[in-house]
């Protein structure tokens, strides 16, 4: 009888699931990426920037030399404010700074194409070809807004005009 128990245990394990092949180890690995890669791909949710009242600027001591984007040449109060010590934009009522790229290109009156955020990224292009002079000491360019999340997916983008002076 004490031999029969002595075996049962090694005839369990030779009952037990065959090792998997290197193909099915590979399939497994792929398929648990797959499932990482599948949780991180969330997708962007947009945002709709709010125009920059004047009293926003007063208050907060955003004017001077820089540009500014406003979806329409019509309309007085911008989406952004791009100046040389940061860029400015109001989502849900709040107003976000975002730090200066000093690696990005320089746009007229030293601002610059690229700003940081810590929700936010923001791009600035303009057609300096294109420029008119539309003021004693301003210049309208079309150009193109827009903000990126931190993951650096698009959640608003616009053309409009980019009106830099002082």
């Amino acid at each position: 009888m004490k031999r029969l128990v002595v075996v049962v245990p090694f005839l369990l394990l030779a009952c037990g699931d065959p090792e998997p092949t290197p193909e099915q180890v590979l399939a497994a690995e792929n398929r648990a990426i797959a499932a990482v890669e599948a949780a991180q791909n969330v997708p962007p949710v947009p945002v709709s920037p709010e125009p920059i009242a004047r009293a926003d600027i007063e208050s907060h001591g955003l004017s001077g030399a820089g540009c500014v984007f406003r979806k329409d040449p019509g309309n007085d109060d911008p989406l952004a404010l791009a100046l040389e010590r940061g860029a400015f934009v109001k989502i849900e009522g709040e107003l976000h700074r975002l730090a200066p790229d000093a690696g990005s290109a320089s746009l007229p009156v030293m601002a610059r194409s690229r700003y940081d955020g810590r929700e936010y990224g923001m791009i600035l292009d303009l057609a300096e070809e294109e420029g008119m002079q539309t003021g004693a000491e301003t210049i309208d360019y079309p150009g193109r807004l827009e903000l990126r999340n931190g993951r650096g997916q698009l959640v608003f983008g616009s053309n409009g005009i980019v009106q830099c002076g002082s």
